[in-house]
């Protein structure tokens, strides 16, 4: 059994890296545990409820098993279609033809586990995280998920340069958010 787990992690871990493409109902079963929480965890910093975020991720697995699908970047492109899958959940028929709307961010998305292991910290920086404009809450997804400027620039369909702008002005956001509500957590202690 152990011999199993490890053959899957093994071709989990090279998936990415490999070039020659692999066929999309193997990288589905080979990834389905590894890559399934953090698909989720991606779309939660985008700001996808947690149901949203389940739904999303299931159809990027379900559309990975098209039968002819090979892929040579599966965990990004798991994570391009799941982010498709959630906007298309708050697109309404009529505005098919409009441009791809902002889905608005949440923060109802923990579940009773999952609300219980976040510290008051990690709830602070997440809701910063929903605060950002889109392009710097996505930069910064692709990079607390692992990815380098470059794999996230070609996800993102945008330059390395762009990646890096938007990561400099989320981080900067991010850090005079905490210092403001920081300052505020201490000024309302002392009153």
């Amino acid at each position: 059994m152990e011999e199993a787990l490890s053959t899957d992690v093994g071709l989990a871990e090279h998936v990415e890296t490999g070039t020659a493409p692999l066929p999309g109902i193997e990288l589905a079963e080979a990834l389905h545990h590894e890559q399934y929480p953090a698909l989720i965890r991606f779309l939660l910093y985008h700001g996808a409820s947690w149901t949203e975020a389940q739904d999303a991720a299931q159809d990027a697995f379900t559309q990975m098993c098209v039968p002819g699908l090979s892929l040579t970047h599966p965990r990004a492109w798991l994570r391009r279609v799941a982010w498709r899958c959630w906007v298309s959940q708050h697109v309404k028929p009529e505005e098919a033809c409009a441009e791809i709307p902002e889905p608005e961010t949440s923060l109802r998305w923990q579940t009773p586990a999952h609300a219980a292991e976040l510290g008051e910290e990690e709830r602070r920086v997440i809701a910063l995280l929903h605060q950002l404009p889109a392009k710097q809450r996505a930069a910064m997804a692709w990079h607390l998920d692992g990815f380098t400027t470059e794999e996230s620039a070609r996800a993102m369909g945008t330059t390395q340069a762009a990646v890096r702008q938007n990561l400099t002005r989320a981080r900067a956001a991010l850090r005079q958010g905490m210092r403001l509500e920081g300052r505020f957590d201490h000024e309302r202690r002392t009153t």
